[in-house]
């Protein structure tokens, strides 16, 4: 985690004149403590930079190696009673809800919301400033850091994906790939993966989010593998058609098409291009074959500690695009019943431009 991501949140609390803020969601508690798998933790931070964060006790121990030598009191709580050799919280709800009792302003994250968020955000009652697209925007633009960490699980996700290509025969299941794409992934430095992984062949290929399946992998059958890893917290993504044998010509086409596509929309994005105008360049390249009426899903979206976050690549977004952001593209083309074609790059925008950082070829 970069030293000034705590920063960042302590002066957005001087900025909108917020007395205290309170983290509940795993990804933002991830994103500014550098904490894998915060489960169950609450953040507050007040004003002056003082920060606390409640853990469930079994996670305590784990929790205090990751943040504890930083400027952050951690405090495990456990509402059963039992005994430890810690001083606990018994109570999270009321102690929450307590030390913020005299903050007339407490910035609350509302895109993260379960039943005990649910219920300290009713106490605060018209105290709770909603601070959800401020959080968004933080985290939208990386430190060099951060771009480091996603290179390298980019890294990680193409060296698995040549490495299952090695492998990859006629009969394999659907499943079976997965098995020992992922297998490749932790071999190869991944703490995990990003999202479930998709391979699909054949007609579910026809389907964006394809649940693999034992279906068996068929000679001149498209094969689309959409796959990320985890490298210290932060995600990658990357989508690639692939064939075992000769590509039909019908779908060679659309690959074709496809690839001009994603190669158009990456000469085009930089900084301060809105996004739906990355959009809209990638739908007029398809319009030109016939295709853009397949493409049934935005063009992209920013990648950090969740593959899915701001900015949104998408019809309507007039957000402009920064430097420090990282992006997919990510054109397809799904013709039902039949098979779908899909390719995705992860993109850096820079002052000057941008800077694909995959790779690998678009033709495998």
């Amino acid at each position: 985690m970069p030293a000034d991501n705590l920063n960042k949140l302590i002066k957005l609390l001087e900025f909108k004149g917020l007395n205290s803020v309170l983290i509940c969601g795993q990804p933002n508690i991830t994103y500014f403590l550098g904490l894998p798998k915060p489960s169950g933790c609450l953040l507050i931070v007040e004003i002056g930079g003082n920060a606390e964060l409640l853990t469930p006790l079994l996670d305590y121990d784990r929790v205090l190696k990751y943040v504890g030598s930083r400027t952050v009191e951690v405090k495990p709580y456990t509402p059963y009673g039992i005994g430890s050799l810690y001083e606990v919280v018994s109570d999270p709800l009321t102690y929450v809800r307590d030390k913020l009792s005299t903050s007339p302003r407490v910035g609350v994250d509302l895109n993260y919301i379960n039943y005990m968020t649910y219920r300290l955000v009713s106490a605060l009652g018209e105290r709770v400033v909603n601070i959800s697209d401020d959080l968004l925007s933080i985290r939208a633009v990386k430190e060099d850091v951060e771009v480091g960490f996603i290179s390298r699980a980019l890294k990680v996700t193409e060296d698995a994906l040549l490495k299952v290509l090695d492998d990859l025969s006629v009969g394999s299941t659907e499943l079976e790939v997965v098995g020992l794409l992922e297998k490749y992934l932790r071999d190869l430095g991944a703490e995990g993966v990003a999202f479930d992984t998709i391979v699909a062949s054949g007609f579910n290929s026809a389907y964006p989010h394809a649940i693999p399946s034992s279906r068996k992998i068929v000679a001149g059958e498209p094969i689309v593998i959409d796959v990320g890893a985890v490298f210290h917290t932060y995600a990658s993504d990357l989508t690639r058609t692939v064939c075992v044998g000769s590509m039909p010509s019908e779908v060679s086409k659309i690959l074709e098409a496809v690839d001009e596509a994603l190669s158009v929309a990456e000469d085009f994005v930089g900084p301060y291009v809105r996004a739906s105008e990355v959009d809209c360049r990638v739908r007029k390249v398809l319009s030109k074959y016939g295709l853009d009426k397949y493409f049934i899903h935005s063009t992209g979206h920013g990648v950090g500690v969740e593959v899915h976050e701001a900015p949104r690549i998408a019809q309507g977004v007039e957000e402009e695009l920064k430097p420090g952001m990282v992006i997919t593209l990510e054109p397809g083309t799904y013709i039902r019943d039949h098979y779908g074609v899909r390719l995705e790059d992860m993109v850096l925008i820079t002052k000057s431009g941008r800077k694909v950082l995959n790779t690998l070829s678009h033709k495998l």
